[in-house]
């Protein structure tokens, strides 16, 4: 407990003031949008980023100097399980 409190103390003391330059701004714009919304549209993000990398970018460029052609090393599918994860957060706490 009290190494939580030591590392959210010097947290608090390097990180906030510059942090909060930044990310105060981005909270103020995005706090009046409806959390569905926001939680749709994140989803949609990933799924479309996943479809994209699966069907429509060509095989060729994706895989490209790939010396082995097994179906472990394609990176399209690997892109697909790493993002589903993101989805399946995003999905659980909605």
């Amino acid at each position: 407990m009290q190494l939580e409190q030591s590392l959210e103390a010097i947290g608090t003391k390097y990180f906030y003031p510059i942090l909060s330059k930044i990310f105060h701004p981005i909270n103020n714009i995005l706090g009046p949008i409806y959390q569905p919304y926001a939680t749709i549209a994140a989803m949609l993000f990933f799924v479309g980023t996943m479809l994209w990398v699966g069907f429509i970018l060509k095989q060729s460029y994706v895989n490209e100097g790939r010396p082995n052609k097994s179906l472990w090393t394609d990176l399209r599918i690997w892109t697909v399980v790493s993002m589903l994860p993101h989805v399946f957060i995003y999905w659980y706490f909605r």
